[in-house]
């Protein structure tokens, strides 16, 4: 057993810095522990209970930038557990054949909303708070059921919010990614879907991962980073589509 739970702590390390720049770490952990033998839903379920480790520990290394960052953290909060509810109890009670459809589709629109953020800020932030509170609902509600790419959705819903500063808008997003995947994995404990033998192991891996990544990631260049994020987007929308639909 030594071998299954080195890959899986590898694995979330990896997942947990990318989770904490961007996002997408799901992309490496869910099939990781489909290789180890793992059912889907259990595989989905256990990389849930894992997660909020490094999203804590990641919004905790961009403790900098919490201030300008706490404003949208409030006014979202609500959206985000509620979604993330939502979404945990339609996985337990919906086949996932359903969203494993519209993945890529999602991925590919946040990319392209990434992208165009700054353009399209000055419209989207005149709606405000009933905005924001239906995007980070159905975000949330996708990262309770299943998550993977979830942050790359969350920055270009924020970015279209009008939040430009990269560092901040990472802010934003490991906060309420913690708060999302906190309540899924409650959700998830209570229904007795997870395996804590993996689950426990790849807490401490997401958080190493998380930490560190978020304390780099602050010394890269932002132009730099945003545009290393939004090619990530678009790998990981193109990864999607081919699984899916080839």
């Amino acid at each position: 057993m030594i071998i299954p739970y080195t890959l899986a702590f590898g694995a979330s390390m990896m997942a947990g810095g990318m989770n904490a720049i961007a996002g997408g770490g799901t992309l490496i952990t869910f099939p990781t522990l489909i290789s180890l033998w793992l059912s889907h839903l259990i595989s989905n379920t256990t990389n849930t209970v894992a997660l909020w480790t490094g999203s804590l520990l990641g919004a905790i290394g961009y403790r900098a930038f919490i201030k300008d960052a706490l404003y949208f953290i409030k006014i979202l909060t609500t959206p985000s557990l509620l979604g993330g509810i939502v979404g945990a109890m339609l996985l337990i009670y919906t086949p996932e054949s359903f969203f494993n459809i519209i993945v890529p589709f999602l991925i590919l629109f946040a990319s392209v909303v990434f992208t165009f953020g700054s353009r399209i800020s000055k419209y989207t932030s005149r709606l405000g708070y009933i905005n924001a509170f239906f995007i980070q609902f159905f975000t949330s509600l996708y990262g309770g059921y299943f998550g993977a790419g979830m942050g790359i959705i969350m920055l270009g819903s924020i970015s279209a919010l009008g939040i430009e500063d990269i560092h901040i808008a990472n802010t934003v997003k490991n906060t309420l990614a913690f708060l999302i995947n906190l309540i899924a994995a409650v959700i998830f404990i209570i229904y007795g879907e997870v395996r804590f033998d993996y689950a426990i192991i790849m807490m401490v891996g997401f958080g190493i991962g998380g930490f560190l990544s978020s304390l780099i990631a602050q010394r890269i260049n932002r132009k730099h980073l945003r545009l290393g994020i939004n090619i990530f987007g678009y790998v990981l929308a193109i990864y999607y589509f081919k699984k899916v639909f080839l």
